[in-house]
């Protein structure tokens, strides 16, 4: 199933339009297109009827009401069959009829399944072209690491822009001959996987192609960026982008927006102060599978309002999500440690770390996973970290937490995150 070039041309054209005029702000005519597409779904068209307040969702429940909440008739069971099947061949082309199947790594512990059709596809590649690759006459080549392809993606080549797919399964330094020699204009891929790709070309000393780097799927943290911006020799953008949808783009001025002229963002704010939240997303242009106040367990922090013109909510950074949050009980009482602190322990520390995994697995351990440029100053930058991580832990009232080092083998299939609780206790 081939996607209309001159329907994509429409809607790239209609996203460059409300990007400059509706940048915050969803149309009448989205709108009302939205609720009759909600008609066609049985689990919202019940809720339509009975003049109910929708309710908020998370990727459990969605799941649980697949087969009523998508408008297409297609079922969970089949769509899995086609996903799991794509992930065990690596080809991503059969479809369920008209509809391409995706399937999502599953790291906050359930399977996300997305749908979408032809049209939704032309939109995503209108906005794609919009809001991240740009449309110009010139031919570009763009290197795509993906965990699992999709016709999706597939679906942004053109004459003027050639998409080459780079399997995440396969190790980078296994691939990387085959990126150099490609001489892409345009990198896109996972923090830890443009690490991979940074270090392979820092160490040989090579000048690299890349006029754009984007960054997908994992938080992209500050210490990374700086890296990939002196060995990549650009700026790196971001894609905000989940099973849920296309959420944000980085802007001309190179800040994180919401795409907020097709998306309604509900802040359910963490902290006494509103400084730290999770959004609830209501997608005005998913029609296949209508993704209605769902709420996602990123921590997202709110930036100032931006130059660039949008009026858009600029996202001053993803801290991680919910999973991600190490919380003691301390005299009956909750204590809660963000990330963001664990990270800055961390860095501050010591200049020698390269890259890093905090995990807590029991109740009174953390597992420390080092990555430092010489071997021989190991031992002294473990020492250095973990004190670190103590004093931080002893400033929050928490004692009695040991640090022991521990070896990584990064899994493919996985996305890498840095800060991760898998200490699950009642408080």
């Amino acid at each position: 199933m081939k996607v209309s070039k001159w329907n994509i041309l429409f809607f790239f054209l209609q996203f460059r339009w409300s990007r400059h005029f509706r940048s915050n702000r969803i149309s009448r005519g989205m709108k009302i297109r939205w609720k009759r597409n909600l008609e066609k779904s049985p689990f919202y068209a019940n809720i339509l009827k009975s003049g109910q307040g929708f309710p908020i969702m998370n990727k459990s429940k969605f799941m649980a009401n697949f087969d009523r909440i998508n408008t297409v008739g297609v079922y969970k069971k089949d769509a899995l069959a086609v996903a799991l099947k794509s992930e065990e061949t690596r080809d991503f082309s059969p479809m369920i009829g008209e509809i391409s199947v995706g399937l999502s790594s599953g790291t906050s512990g359930n399977k996300g399944i997305f749908l979408t059709s032809k049209r939704e596809k032309e939109i995503w590649v209108g906005a794609v072209l919009d809001r991240v690759i740009g449309l110009t006459l010139r031919k570009r080549k763009v290197a795509f690491f993906l965990r699992a392809n999709n016709n999706l993606y597939e679906s942004v080549k053109s004459g003027r822009l050639a998409f080459h797919f780079f399997d995440t399964k396969i190790p980078v330094v296994d691939q990387m001959d085959q990126l150099l020699a490609l001489e892409a204009d345009i990198l896109v891929g996972q923090p830890s996987i443009l690490l991979e790709i940074a270090k392979g070309i820092d160490n040989q000393s090579i000048k690299p192609s890349f006029t754009k780097v984007i960054s997908v799927a994992e938080v992209l943290e500050l210490d990374q960026k700086k890296y990939f911006e002196q060995v990549f020799g650009c700026r790196i953008d971001q894609i905000y982008q989940c099973t849920e949808g296309f959420l944000g783009y980085t802007c001309a001025k190179g800040n994180l927006h919401f795409n907020e002229d097709w998306l309604k963002i509900e802040k359910k704010y963490l902290d006494e102060s509103q400084t730290r939240f999770h959004p609830v997303i209501t997608d005005y242009l998913r029609s296949s599978q209508p993704v209605v106040r769902y709420e996602l367990n990123d921590i997202i922090h709110e930036g100032a309002p931006c130059s660039c013109g949008s009026k858009s909510t600029v996202i001053e950074k993803i801290e991680g999500r919910s999973d991600d949050v190490f919380r003691f009980a301390i005299a009956g009482k909750e204590i809660i440690i963000y990330p963001d602190f664990i990270r800055r322990a961390i860095l501050n520390s010591s200049d020698l770390v390269t890259n890093y995994m905090v995990t807590r697995k029991t109740k009174n351990q953390l597992e420390l996973y080092l990555e430092v440029e010489q071997k021989s100053d190991f031992d002294k930058t473990f020492n250095d970290v973990k004190n670190s991580l103590q004093s931080l832990l002893l400033e929050f009232g928490v004692d009695g937490i040991d640090v022991v080092s521990v070896d990584y083998e990064r899994n493919p299939i996985s996305k890498f995150r840095r800060i991760k609780n898998e200490y699950r206790a009642s408080i």
